[in-house]
């Protein structure tokens, strides 16, 4: 079988295409060719645009896959030119990779029935993606195009070019203090290589063809059980501060690396579809992401976390 991956070499695409490369199957990578592929196994590394259609045309047009996974896509005009372009005689399945950020806020665990549309938490993300979608559910209520869609939540583990896990093992690692954000707000995540296997286990049911599922694990967490555990896989304790950022003025994005709203999705119709449940639980992930921290040492950040220090000193 071979498989076409747009992406490589950032995160959640370079880890799928070493997992898919591990279960023997054929792959090539699609990618602006600047950043380095480091890991081997791949048939051919397409290089180009993916807005250009092109560069599409030059590198694609002339395979034939049997499935693509869809990494790389961010909005409905990425996806619109890449199938404009593909040979689709052979190709039984289209893996389109959005998120949670799609619905509309909500203080429950959601369906994916749930109504999807302008969410301020994440703005212009969400909102893109969801066009996407819509785009993609079109092209199979009139074509039967085979897409299969996956709205993970927040996604951590071994290579996470985001300032999140190894910010908050820089902190503790040196000592450093934790602002966290106020309120009772919870949240869930999915470690990568739970992700991975819920993507490659679409392509074995058709079942799963014209659906969207949501991807996460279904453990509940808060911002201060975040913290704990990872004081917990470092062992070291450091001081948590919790702050009212309404009260102080000031974005939580800017001194912490994730947005403080809830954000629960149900997975009950992923299990039912037979598809592949994660079952890696946030302590473990952290533990897999720790060991990884100390081997690579990873030099990640984020511009916009600058007023750690000013909440502190509240």
């Amino acid at each position: 079988m071979k498989i076409l991956v747009m992406g490589g070499t950032e995160f959640v695409s370079s880890s799928l295409v070493k997992y898919l490369i591990s279960k023997g199957y054929i792959v090539d990578i699609f990618t602006r060719g600047i950043k380095p592929v480091k890991y081997d196994g791949i048939r051919n590394h397409l290089k180009g645009d993916r807005k250009s259609i092109e560069d599409l045309k030059v590198n694609i047009s002339n395979e034939v896959y049997d499935y693509i996974f869809d990494i790389s896509a961010y909005v409905k005009e990425d996806v619109q030119k890449l199938i404009k372009i593909l040979n689709k005689e052979s190709l039984k399945r289209y893996i389109f990779c959005s998120s949670g950020a799609v619905y509309k806020p909500s203080d429950k665990v959601i369906t994916e029935e749930f109504t999807r549309g302008e969410n301020e938490n994440w703005g212009n993300y969400g909102l893109d993606k969801k066009k996407a979608e819509d785009y993609l559910l079109n092209l199979w209520e009139t074509e039967k195009f085979p897409v299969t869609i996956f709205r993970p939540t927040y996604i951590y583990g071994e290579g996470n070019n985001l300032y999140r896990e190894t910010y908050l093992f820089d902190r503790v690692t040196k000592g450093s203090d934790i602002p966290i954000p106020d309120g009772n707000n919870e949240t869930q995540f999915v470690y990568i290589d739970d992700l991975v296997k819920v993507f490659e286990s679409a392509i074995h049911t058709d079942q799963t063809a014209g659906q969207a599922y949501n991807v996460t694990n279904s453990e509940i967490i808060t911002w201060k059980l975040l913290v704990e555990m990872t004081m917990r896989v470092v062992n070291k304790k450091v001081n948590i501060k919790e702050v009212n950022s309404e009260e102080a003025n000031i974005n939580v994005r800017e001194y912490f690396p994730f947005r403080n709203v809830t954000y629960l999705l149900d997975t009950k119709k992923a299990e039912k579809d037979g598809l592949y449940m994660p079952q890696i639980d946030l302590f473990e992930g952290l533990q897999l992401s720790y060991k990884w921290y100390c081997d690579a040492n990873p030099e990640v950040k984020d511009e916009k976390m600058n007023k750690i220090d000013l909440v502190l000193d509240l």
